[in-house]
């Protein structure tokens, strides 16, 4: 049992080295996938071991993974609520909530059956505690290297996102023609991982705008189109706009959609 359920958290802590591995960002913000590979790894070698450091630590992971799974659903039906019958994303964000739980049960569950040694501080346990150190001193880092002025969006801000779509629209206007910078090319990507969570359309189609702006300024012309054609269908304002954006190489099936609209 200890081999197997250690074998579990090492692949998974692999599959997030693996991300790294094909491309990723070392640091990525969006969770901060080294610190939890190493995290895995390390936690998942100490159960193989029958590490009884390990076994206590995951879980108390496990366990504070629960709580937050808890406290994040009771904050999301609190917020939205789901009086509404065609909220299906929101029905879509609970089940995954619901199905998260149930894994931590599971692997709760399966913890508690692996046997550890009696002794506390052996060579395993001692590995163990110096690996969840270095993985939370990655978290730290990630923590504070992320930016300041994007971190509120990153975690669910809305009205954070909002400024950060007026922000990149700002820029866009003052310099049409100049690449976008690096900052502005992570913001128009936490944009697009916020998503468009709230009730009224106006502010999903400010971030589609905004997010289309910067692959326009990138040459990303695709994207663009996308962002542009999704901004209007959710809010008609935008429509008038994006069909004066002159260097968009838009279709006359494009065109027609766009001046044609109310």
């Amino acid at each position: 049992m200890n081999v197997l359920v250690g074998a579990i958290f090492c692949l998974l802590g692999a599959a997030c080295v693996a991300y790294l591995w094909a491309g990723g960002s070392v640091l990525e913000r969006q969770p901060p996938l080294l610190a939890l590979g190493v995290l895995l790894i390390v936690l998942g070698a100490g159960l193989a071991g029958r590490s009884r450091a390990a076994a206590m630590l995951v879980r108390a992971g496990l366990g504070a993974g629960l709580v937050a799974l808890g406290w994040t659903a009771t904050k999301y039906v609190t917020f939205r609520g789901l009086d509404t019958t065609d909220d299906v994303l929101g029905r879509v964000h609970l089940l995954g909530i619901a199905l998260a739980v149930t894994a931590v049960i599971t692997f709760f569950m399966l913890v508690r059956r692996v046997p550890y040694a009696p002794v506390v501080f052996r060579g395993i346990d001692l590995l163990s505690l110096a690996g969840v150190a270095v993985a939370v001193t990655l978290g730290i880092v990630w923590l504070v290297g992320d930016d300041a002025r994007l971190r509120p969006c990153r975690l669910g801000n809305d009205t954070a996102c909002y400024v950060v779509a007026t922000r990149l629209l700002e820029s866009a206007e003052r310099a049409p023609g100049t690449p976008p910078t690096a900052w502005e090319d992570e913001a128009a990507r936490v944009l697009d991982l916020h998503g468009c969570r709230g009730f009224e359309p106006g502010p999903c189609a400010v971030h589609r705008y905004a997010s289309g702006s910067v692959a326009l300024r990138a040459g990303r012309f695709d994207a663009a189109r996308d962002a542009f054609l999704r901004a209007c269908d959710e809010d008609r304002s935008w429509c008038a706009r994006a069909a004066q954006e002159r260097s968009m190489p838009w279709t006359p099936a494009d065109r027609a959609r766009l001046e044609g609209a109310p």
